[in-house]
């Protein structure tokens, strides 16, 4: 019975990074590689989160400062655990700098919940849902709308992530 019950619940892998004091997740599907920070050539005109283009094996590929994108300043500590997150979105690569990838992890999708507090109009697009794993609450990013918006995108703590108040 056992077995069975597991076949009727997809376990799905999702790549768990930091972001400031956060913690995101993407689907491990989307992700190409993840590599140490490249120099990064900027691009001038572009939206002021995308850091510029860096060359990887012969491929010009854009990148966004997740940083950047969610407002939070300048990393100032030890920056040695930073990578870079290549990953395909609708056919195109593009890499995501990060503050740290932390694991992989493994859950089984009927546990990755829409949150409360995803329902304001200004953070739905972003956020797909949370899933809890090891005592902590991870955030699961929709990619596709964070790099294709303008508009800045506010962190969110994990309280107002569940719906409680900050």
């Amino acid at each position: 019975m056992e077995a069975l019950s597991n076949s009727t619940d997809e376990i799905t892998q999702l790549t768990a990074f930091k972001v400031g004091d956060e913690e995101y997740v993407v689907d491990i599907l989307r992700i190409r590689e993840i590599i140490r920070p490249l120099p990064v050539t900027p691009v001038r005109r572009g939206p002021r989160f995308v850091e510029g283009v860096i060359s990887l094996r012969g491929s010009v590929i854009p990148v966004v400062d997740m940083r950047r994108r969610f407002g939070l300043p300048p990393l100032e500590s030890d920056s040695s655990k930073r990578r870079v997150i290549i990953l395909v979105i609708d056919g195109r690569v593009l890499g995501l700098i990060v503050d740290a990838v932390t694991e992989v992890v493994r859950v089984p999708k009927s546990s990755i919940r829409p949150a409360p507090g995803f329902l304001d109009a200004d953070r739905a697009p972003y956020f797909m849902g949370v899933c809890h794993h090891k005592q902590r609450i991870l955030i699961l990013l929709n990619v596709r709308n964070v790099v294709e918006s303008d508009e800045e995108i506010n962190v969110m703590t994990p309280n107002q992530v569940m719906g409680e108040p900050a």
